[in-house]
């Protein structure tokens, strides 16, 4: 439940009320879930996916809101048989996002709140610039794919990479209320699709790359591009634009912003405010220098692969934009501690080793798989495969991927969802030239264990899709399951 703070002015928000019927002088709260009401609530009806994976529209559900006892609705088109007072408004989406920003006491405007936006890296980035910052002195916090954080401790964990409005500001408000002073918040295209950080008030974008991913929901490339197009052209001229300038679609993002633009590179073909100069890879970390207004600056950081470089220049770049000295951001860059599930290394009987990652689009696996490439190793085995109900065009490109860039391939299930693993697994072999040489299995479970028990002294078992995933989605069902385990499992002899 959410709470209507009675200093709320629910009229200024909404507007008097157009059902004839006079509002209360307050509400009990407010949400778009009838689950979450309390009698005397308000109500928002609109079109979300309002439990995970299952899409719903919120008009239908204004029965049971008022059966639950609502006191008013919102929506975009008159309720039938409803008592309550009504606001039929063009967009509902957006009142909900005001509604909620107003009814938390705006706590975007309160922190220092940095967006993450792109097809990859968003967690590793935003992770970064909380520790960072928290090394500059400033309290951070972190909202995404794993959760919501302060510093290193896990405040709660979050149904969605970017989840609702109300559920988005009430975190901030905690955040705040904790001692946060900034917040990196990953945001997702579906969230700005779905525009549930419709007028928060970023200080900074951050945005990492793009590649296909999610044509499921987008529809195409086009519609995904403008969906994170939408963060930037939300910024204020006090913001700024931190953009990749690598990335093709750099240009069409600075064009979009009315904010200071400010980018990065690490890739000396494409001029930046921030050009990594020098790049260098260990087993387990990178060292870069980079030049910025004149100066050259070395910094290092336990993260394996070379895509890591833009994950950190992202991140410093970000805080050097909101004013921050770069000489307390490069230092701190060396005790930052690895996103789980991310590259995360385990050593193997017989003297492998296996890494887990959470790539699970074409872009993400090919960074994936160079970066191991460029690891000593004798053969590459990789382990993957892709979700059910999700976009399928992406599939055949995966496939095609991983057999130009793995030495031998385990081809099986990663959250098939309600689709039928065999088909999935169809379309990614329709992507490769000669599929008769990967193995599969549906049995993810037992492709890892086939993996590790191939693999020999020298090797690598790359198993991507899941990284930190504690679960695999089987039906409209979440199994326990997790790589790590089965890898862990193996390599402790017990699979």
């Amino acid at each position: 439940m959410h709470d209507a703070r009675p200093s709320v002015d629910w009229t200024e928000i909404l507007g008097p009320s157009t059902s004839g019927v006079p509002p209360p002088t307050g509400f009990s709260g407010f949400s778009c879930r009838p689950r979450e009401l309390e009698r005397g609530g308000l109500f928002f009806a609109f079109p979300e996916f309002l439990t995970y994976n299952e899409w719903c529209d919120g008009h239908d559900l204004c029965g049971e809101a008022l059966a639950r006892g609502a006191a008013g609705l919102v929506a975009d088109r008159p309720v039938e048989q409803s008592f309550a007072a009504e606001w039929i408004v063009p967009d509902p989406r957006k009142a909900f996002a005001r509604a909620a920003r107003a009814a938390h006491g705006y706590p975007d405007e309160a922190i220092e709140l940095i967006g993450v936006t792109g097809t990859n890296g968003k967690t590793t980035t935003a992770r970064l610039i909380a520790h960072l910052a928290e090394a500059a002195g400033m309290p951070a916090g972190t909202m995404g794919t794993l959760g919501c954080w302060l510093g290193d401790r896990h405040v709660e964990p979050m149904d969605y990479t970017t989840d609702l409005a109300h559920e988005s500001i009430r975190r901030l408000a905690r955040l705040r209320a904790e001692g946060a002073r900034l917040v990196a918040m990953e945001v997702s295209s579906h969230a700005l699709a779905l525009q549930r950080v419709d007028r928060f008030r970023f200080r900074a974008a951050v945005f990492t790359n793009f590649t296909q991913d999610h044509l499921d929901f987008h529809g195409d490339i086009e519609s995904y591009f403008a969906a994170k197009r939408g963060l930037f052209e939300m910024l204020t001229c006090g913001g700024a634009a931190v953009i990749n300038a690598a990335d093709p679609r750099a240009a069409a993002l600075a064009a979009a912003t009315g904010a200071q633009v400010l980018t990065y590179s690490t890739d000396a073909a494409y001029p930046a405010d921030v050009l990594a100069e020098d790049i260098r890879l260990g087993a387990a970390s990178l060292h870069l220098r980079f030049a910025w207004r004149g100066g050259c600056h070395k910094l290092s950081a336990p993260l394996a692969g070379r895509f890591q470089a833009d994950n950190v220049l992202a991140a410093v770049t970000s805080l050097l934009a909101l004013g921050y000295p770069v000489g307390p951001l490069c230092a701190a860059a060396e005790s930052f501690t690895p996103v789980p599930g991310r590259m995360e290394t385990v050593a193997l009987r017989g003297g492998a080793t296996a890494v887990i990652d959470y790539a699970h689009n074409p872009g993400g696996l090919e960074n994936l798989l160079r970066a191991c490439r460029s690891m000593k190793h004798r053969e590459l085995l990789l382990v993957f495969g892709c979700g059910g109900d999700r976009d399928r065009g992406k599939r055949p490109l995966m496939g095609r991927i991983a057999e130009s860039l793995a030495d031998r391939l385990f081809v099986t299930s990663d959250n098939p969802r309600t689709e039928d693993p065999a088909q999935i697994i169809k379309d990614i072999l329709s992507g490769m030239e000669h599929s008769e040489r990967a193995a599969v299995d549906p049995d993810r479970a037992a492709a890892i264990a086939a993996a590790c028990f191939t693999a020999e002294d020298g090797d690598l078992v790359v198993v991507a899709g899941k990284g930190h995933e504690d679960y695999q989605i089987l039906g409209t069902e979440k199994t326990p399951f997790s790589d790590r385990r089965e890898v862990e499992r193996f390599a402790a002899g017990t699979a």
